[in-house]
This record gives structure tokens, sequence and C-alpha cells, in this order.
């Protein structure tokens, strides 16, 4: 009853795959190298990567079992190889199949290099009776009856096959037998792996393109090679002040390519001046040989998580470095000093990382999302459940929980359904929204709603806002009602629920800012589809509260890649401003230049008459010196003056030939302003006002 508990136990398994496939390569490579010290130190040193100890308690069905059943085969086929014991290493190919893909990888090159040798060896054997320039046909197709690296690929292949029928079955029978086999969901996502899905391809034109792809490879291979102390740079958790972790340049930029290129050129050219030629080739080129076909996904190819699976790479290189340094010193004891260095760095490692993302605000997320979904999971009694939040759910667990991404929404959902219902089901979502429909009131991050209740209050006020005029017409419609911002979309289709946002609002009052967000100037609301909308009748609506302190303007933008699909600003005070000019007007400006300048009770005005479009296009900058240089915020102390700059697209109004922009000045003494306009060229005009002397 407690899926916390479940998932400790959970990350102790994952432990135990890491634990067995560290044991599994040590004694592959005592085998390998028929050095004890040499196979644990290359051992540790390759353990000791950053994603190995990252991923090492993800708790998936993935990652460190697939890990594990790779280095299970790997030492059935060095113990084929060298002791002929074919039948250990077809159960051992199994039982690896049975539990992941990735095993694949390792037995298609070792199948291809050993036909290759075989052939070679027909071809000589027969050459020393018959002399010829080539293999005939005959020749191979007698090499191939008689080879057990063929007879490993055809059973490993019918059983994989099998698996993936029975896969297909069972979820065929689930389903309730009338779904298509083209849009099962194994099937959806065997496409979209490899690349046969067009819709994904669409989306994802830039990874269909074979130089970042092998860019973002090298430059994973060479992290592989370095323990996590030595990468140079500390990655931050969800729960951290900072927000991205970033890679030193020599990791990240062309030099990480070319010092992936030369280790892994390294590792295969040095395999083929060792015995056993094809064992170390094959741990050295399977990460490869799973990553190339996987070419056009995102999530396979290009992200961390898959980098774990160059693990042969670093096995092979330090085990042949080893090897040379041994032969060349003649000595054990340095092998024996570099494997108590690598156990030294193998420690500290895994204790660094053990700290990785923890705090105590996260572990009490942690705990309050628990207790969010076991309130939701004795609410739903089996109903089906409609989840609006899955995102959300793998940000709090990414690290507090060890990448238990799904496991809670599998523990409370019985019948997960992408569109919600409309008579029937509850829906969850990560947004506080609509009391009458809450069914959770005490929840803290995860809500659980009466699902036709709050599809009814989402199509009433769809009907409600639509009758209006948004202030922005895009993809997604934008309309500004009573503190709240609407998106709107209609027809709208599943990929539009992919949509992210990003939502700045301006306050009038700098200090009703947080703390952390004052330097910015403005609050950052950014959201996606997930969190805040709801798909209903083929229509989309988002609804966004803005926080409670009065609202000068604000900016969202659909975002779109590393851009902006599009980017609209309104003003909330504009109706304010337009009453306030004739008053403001009245008063004798406190200095003129393109623009009149007012102080009037705290706040700064900018007025002009006539004016248009074309004046205020360019952006305002606003530098303000206290009286008191101690008064200067922490983040301006050094520059010596206060940073207001702002855009009349959100703190401005043009109206009847004027405008009209205010923005509120600091509650300190302030001695001297300093504002004007700038464009991409400089300065377009400045005002200097002395306060001081005007007083």
């Amino acid at each position: 009853g407690s899926p916390s508990a479940q998932i400790t136990a959970a990350r102790i398994l994952m432990l135990l795959f890491f634990s067995g496939a560290a044991l599994l390569a040590y004694l592959s490579l005592c085998r390998l190298a028929s050095n004890r010290w040499i196979a644990l130190t290359a051992t540790l040193l390759a353990f000791s990567s950053y994603y190995l100890l990252y991923y090492n308690d993800m708790t998936a069905n993935e990652g460190m079992p697939d890990l594990f059943v790779v280095m299970l085969t790997f030492h059935g086929m060095i113990i084929f190889v060298q002791e002929g014991r074919f039948r250990q290493l077809i159960v051992k190919t199994c039982i690896a199949l049975l539990i992941g893909w990735h095993v694949l990888a390792l037995l298609l090159p070792f199948i291809i290099f050993g036909i290759a040798r075989n052939l070679l060896r027909a071809r000589s054997a027969a050459a020393s009776s018959a002399p010829s320039p080539v293999i005939s046909s005959k020749l191979i197709a007698s090499t191939l009856l008689r080879s057990r690296y063929l007879l490993l690929g055809i059973v490993a292949l019918a059983l994989a096959m099998a698996t993936l029928t029975f896969n297909f079955s069972m979820e065929y029978v689930a389903l309730g037998g009338e779904t298509p086999l083209t849009e099962l969901p194994s099937f959806e996502s065997m496409l979209k792996r490899t690349g046969q899905n067009s819709d994904y391809n669409e989306r994802n034109a830039l990874i269909r393109s074979w130089r970042p792809f092998l860019e973002v490879q090298f430059r994973s291979v060479l992290r592989m090679f370095i323990p996590y102390p030595l990468l140079g740079f500390r990655p931050v958790g969800y729960f951290s002040n900072v927000d991205v972790y970033r890679y030193p340049t020599w990791l990240s930029g062309f030099q990480g390519v070319v010092l992936g290129i030369a280790l892994t050129a390294a590792s295969l050219i040095g395999s083929m001046f060792v015995r056993q030629k094809i064992l170390f080739a094959t741990l050295a080129s399977f990460g490869f040989f799973w990553a190339l076909p996987m070419r056009n996904n995102t999530a396979t190819a290009y992200h961390d998580f898959e980098t774990m699976y160059y693990i042969g790479l670093p096995l092979v290189f330090f085990t042949l470095i080893l090897l040379l340094a041994r032969r060349l010193t003649r000595r054990d004891g340095v092998i024996a000093a570099a494997a108590v260095a690598a156990l030294l760095l193998f420690a500290i490692s895994s204790f660094q990382m053990s700290r990785f993302g923890y705090s105590p605000e996260a572990a009490q997320a942690a705990r309050n999302v628990e207790q969010d979904l076991l309130a939701i999971h004795e609410l739903v009694a089996g109903e089906p459940v409609t989840v609006r939040n899955s995102h959300d759910i793998q940000d709090l667990s990414i690290n507090v929980l060890g990448y238990a991404t799904y496991y809670y929404l599998n523990s409370i959902v019985v019948g997960r359904e992408y569109y919600p219902s409309e008579d029937r089901g509850f829906i969850v979502m990560h947004h506080r929204v609509d009391a009458d429909t809450l069914l959770t009131p005490k929840n803290r991050h995860f809500f659980l709603y009466n699902g036709p209740d709050l599809i009814a209050s989402y199509r009433s006020t769809y009907q409600s806002i639509v009758s209006t005029e948004p202030v922005a017409r895009e993809d997604f419609d934008v309309y500004v009602d009573d503190g709240t911002v609407h998106y709107v979309k209609e027809p709208c289709l599943r990929e539009d629920t992919r949509a992210r946002f990003s939502l700045h609002v301006f306050p009038e009052n700098l200090d009703d800012l947080p703390d952390n967000r004052k330097q910015y100037r403005f609050d950052n609301l950014d959201f996606r589809f997930t969190e805040r909308g709801l798909m209903f009748d083929g229509q989309c609506l988002l609804r966004v509260n803005l926080p409670k302190y009065d609202i000068a303007g604000i900016r969202t933008a659909r975002l779109h890649g590393d851009g902006h699909a599009w980017s609209v600003a309104h003003v909330i005070q504009a109706p304010k401003l337009i009453a306030e000019y004739p008053s403001i007007v009245s008063r004798e400006p406190i200095a003129r230049s393109e623009f009149d300048l007012y102080v009037h009770e705290d706040n700064l005005y900018y007025v002009k008459e006539p004016c248009g479009s074309e004046d205020v296009q360019a952006g305002f900058f606003l530098h303000t010196v206290p009286a008191d240089l101690d008064d200067l915020p922490d983040h301006r102390s050094e520059h010596g003056f206060d940073n207001l700059d702002f855009g009349f697209d959100v703190r401005g109004v043009l109206f009847d030939g004027k405008c009209a922009a205010s923005v509120d000045l600091p509650q300190y003494d302030i001695a001297r302003i300093t504002t004007g306009q700038y464009d991409g060229t400089g300065r377009i005009w400045m005002a200097e006002i002395d306060l001081e002397a005007n007083e």
C-alpha cells in the first residue's frame, strides 16, 4: 500500500542488476585479459561513468536489466569462443531476449564477425588444396549450414519474433479485440523508434540529418570514458536553484566530437591486434549497432540514457591500455596500484552521485506527491482515469524517486484514456481549478476531478469566452478576462495537446514579484498544455490564473523548437492609462524629449502626441540611481544603478493618435533617472533627470 516503499524495493532490484552487470563485465575481462587486476581496473573505470551511476537505480524495465543481459550474453559468447560451449550461449541469449531488446545489437556484430571468420577459414582450407581467388557459392552455402553463428542468429530472431507476436496478441486482447495491428501501442512505438512514423519524422526533421546524429554519438562516447568527478560540470536537479547544467567546451564542442572519434577508432583498431579479435570488436561496436537503426528517434538515439550502451568502448579501451602498460612495465604491481586508484575513484563517484538531486524540499515534495496520489487512488475505485500531467510526475520523480517516471500513474490508473470521457471516469490534473468539481481539495500537487463535471465547466467557459473579442488570433486564440488568460483552439487535434507556452507577467510594482524574479522584472508562468488544458468536443481550452497583484501587462507565446511560433503582448493597465491621461498631461512635465516625462505618485509616465506605432517599436531603457547606493538590490549593486528597461507592448497604450506608458518607480529615494529609447543601432533619444535638483 506504499508506492514509495515499492519504488525503494524496485531501486534495490535495479542496483542488483547494475552490480550483476559489473560482475559479469569483470568475469568476462578476466577471461579476455587473463589478469584479474586488469579486469578489475577496467571494470571499475568503465562503471564510474556518470551515465551508469546516474541511471543505475532507474525504476524501468529497460536500463539496468538490459545492461545486465547484454553482459550476460557477452559472457556466454566468451565461453563459447574459448571452450566451444554453444548450449550455454543459447540459454543466456534466450534469457536476455525475454528481458530486453538491446542484446540484439550485441548479437548482430558477433554473428557477422563470426560468419566472416568462418568463411575466411573455409577459404583458406579450400585454397590449400585448390587455390582460388574467390569464395564459391558452394563454399558459402556449406559454411553457413555448419555455422553455429548463423544458428545463433536464427534462434535469436525466432524468439524475438515470437516474443513480439505474444506482446501484440496480449495488447490486442487487452484492448477489446477490435484495435487494428497498426494502432497497437507496441506497433506504434516500433514505427517511431525505427523512423517509420512519418508524422513523428516531420516534427523531428533535424534528427534525420547524419551530421548532428553522429556528433551526438561521438560526444556520448567521450563522456562514457570519463568518471563522474572528472567531468568538469555539476549537473543540477529539478529542485535546485540552477535551471540547467553545462559541460565544458572540450566535452560539448567540436573537440568532444574529435576526441570521441579518436577513442572509438583506438578501441576498434586496437581490437585487431589482440587475440580473440571477434570478442573485443563485438564489445566495442555493439553500441553503434543499436544507435544506427534508431537514428530517427530522439528518445533513443539522442537521449543521455542510451549513452550507457556504449559501455563496451571504455571496457575495451581500458583493457587494451592496461595490457599495453603491463607488457611495457612487466610488473603486476603497477596494475595493482591502478586497481586501487580505480576503486577509490569508483567509490568517490558513487558517493557524489548518491547525493545528486537530493534536498529536504525535494524529499518533502515526493512525500506530498505520494499522499496526493494515494488519496486519488482511494477515490477512483477502478474507474477510467484521464491523466493530464505525465510530464509533471516525471519531473518530480526524476531524481527524488529514482526515475520512477510513471510508477505512480500505474498505481492509480486502471484504464488510462488520452481523451476524457463525457459521461464517466475521472480526470487528474496538475493545475487546481473549479472547486465545485474538485474531489481532492486537500491535495498539494495533483488533483482529481469528476470528469463529466469538469468537462461541462470547461464547455461553459469556452462558450462564454468565444463570444468576446480575443486579444489575438493565432493557432490558439488568446483571451484575457477577469484575471485569467484563456487559450482557445477549434478544431483541435491530438498533436495540439503537445503544445508548450510561455507566459510572462509584468507587475505594476516590481516589489510584488517573488524575490527570485525581481532581477528579471517579470513573473514566469510558462506551462504545457497537459498542465492547464483540456480537449473536448474537438475543442481545446487552457486556463491560466494570473497573480493577484496589480499587473501592467503580459506577454505570451507558443513555443516551437528553440523559438516562438508566435508572440502576443497585452497591456492590462491600458484602460487605467487612458482614463488617467487627461490628468497627467494637465501637469508640468519633469522633462521634455521625444516623449514628455511626468512623475506622479511614484510612477513615471511617458506621453507623446501625435504618436504612431512607429514611435513605440523600439525598446525603452530606464535606469534609476538611488540617493543611497545601499538601497540597490543585491543583483544591481555592482552596477551602481537599477535597470527597469521595458517594452511599450506590455506597459503602454496607443489610442486616438496618442501614446502613454507608465512604470512604477522603486520605493527608495531616487537621485537621478536616465531614460530613453534604443534600437539595434543605438540610442534614439535620451533624457537625464536630476530629481534632487528638481526638488
